[in-house]
């Protein structure tokens, strides 16, 4: 990669490119020299394109979306250009919200908050297949119980009263019968004789 003061481009190109003037950043200038280059006309949309993305990157959002802006204007439609356009405005709403947050100390009103929301809702509802993919939720894993004194204990009385229970009910159950005897019968004592009985009376 070639260095900035090895790129120099004529005043020419400069005048047809104002959006480059006092740029320093090496990649940004060869690429403005192909846009200058007379040979690459058939394709100097596709180098301003490339341009765009570039002053993105180094943080120029404001002339990434002014040539972005010229772009759509001549008819020049591409998604490269829709997704640089959505990170220059990404990133001039930052540097807003830094601004408000640091120098000016204070929050967001109703109505930008408001309008931050909607955009945060729209970004949820246009997630790349990636992250859905990622967030597919995988079966339940089987939860291992681990047994505890206490639970083991609990265990052990539980197993102990059942055991009683069982016990009881099995006595209750082989205890024999008992059945009432009848009611013995007074025995009738023999009519004894009257010894006085021979005796008549006169």
């Amino acid at each position: 990669m070639a260095y900035a003061d090895e790129v120099e481009l004529k005043k020419s190109c400069v005048k047809d490119n104002p959006l480059v003037a006092g740029e320093t950043d090496a990649t940004l200038l060869q690429i403005y020299a192909q846009v200058c280059d007379k040979k690459n006309k058939d394709n100097k949309n596709g180098y301003l394109a490339q341009a765009a993305q570039q002053f993105q990157k180094i943080g120029r959002n404001d002339k990434a979306l002014r040539l972005v802006n010229e772009l759509n204007a001549n008819n020049i439609q591409h998604s490269t250009l829709t997704d640089v356009k959505f990170l220059a405005g990404i990133g001039i709403a930052n540097e807003a919200l830094t601004q408000m947050r640091g120098a000016e100390v204070r929050y967001l009103t109703d109505e930008t908050y408001a309008h931050a929301i909607a955009l945060n809702d729209a970004v949820k509802k246009a997630k790349p297949l990636t992250v859905i993919e990622a967030k597919v939720e995988e079966p339940p894993k089987p939860v291992e119980v681990r047994r505890t004194r206490t639970t083991q204990r609990a265990a052990t009385t539980q197993r102990r009263n059942i055991a009683a229970t069982r016990t009881r009910q099995t006595q209750r159950n082989t205890t024999p019968v008992r059945t009432q005897a009848p009611a013995a019968k007074p025995a009738t004592q023999p009519q004894r004789a009257n010894p006085f009985g021979s005796l008549s009376q006169k």
